[in-house]
């Protein structure tokens, strides 16, 4: 059975937007590229939420030479899944609805052949795959940075989860990725 995991840049604050709502304040390198390209080799599918579908549809058909050939191969290639309640029809490039059910569908696509599934998502979308409970992994690059607001990178009320630290991997530009495994259901805390 293949894995869900959400890949996302966050700060150390905790956020994955700035209060304007830009990115750009992620840190970049070369390394932290390649890492990006190897990522994309090794999945089989992407999952969106909606806002993170539309904004990256709107950017990949025509990104150019400011992006990796590999890059730019596999967000085309690879088949998009997005999860919402408001979208009737996508134009992406095999993009797909996962429909009202979007645990059962996941689940559906987590039991079939293959490689991992990405989730790349807002905090609407990271929230809600973990209230579904189809996500497997959180795959969290941190960024040497405090925004002091903006979007959360969980937004709104979702189960409690013990994870557990599997790797981490640290990048020239100070970002790091921790790679945590979610644990079965365990009892809360007391």
């Amino acid at each position: 059975m293949r894995r869900l995991f959400l890949h996302i840049n966050v700060s150390v604050d905790g956020y994955i937007a700035d209060p304007a709502g830009d990115i750009d304040w992620r840190f970049a390198d070369q390394e932290f590229q390649d890492h990006i390209d190897a990522m994309l080799e090794s999945i089989d599918g992407m999952v969106f939420g909606r806002t993170a579908y539309e904004q990256l549809a709107a950017y990949w058909p025509t990104a150019g030479d400011e992006v990796s050939p590999t890059q730019r191969r596999r967000m085309h290639e690879l088949p998009k899944y997005v999860m919402s309640r408001t979208l009737h029809s996508t134009e992406w490039h095999n993009s797909h609805l996962l429909g009202s059910d979007p645990a059962a569908a996941l689940n559906d696509l987590k039991r079939q052949d293959g490689r991992d599934l990405a989730l790349f998502a807002g905090g609407q979308a990271a929230t809600a795959a973990l209230r579904l409970g189809v996500l497997d992994q959180l795959r969290l690059v941190v960024n040497p940075v405090l925004l002091g607001g903006g979007t959360p990178l969980f937004d709104g009320k979702y189960p409690q989860k013990d994870l557990r630290l599997t790797d981490t991997q640290k990048f020239t530009s100070g970002a790091q990725l921790n790679t945590y495994d979610l644990t079965p259901d365990t009892p809360p805390h007391s």
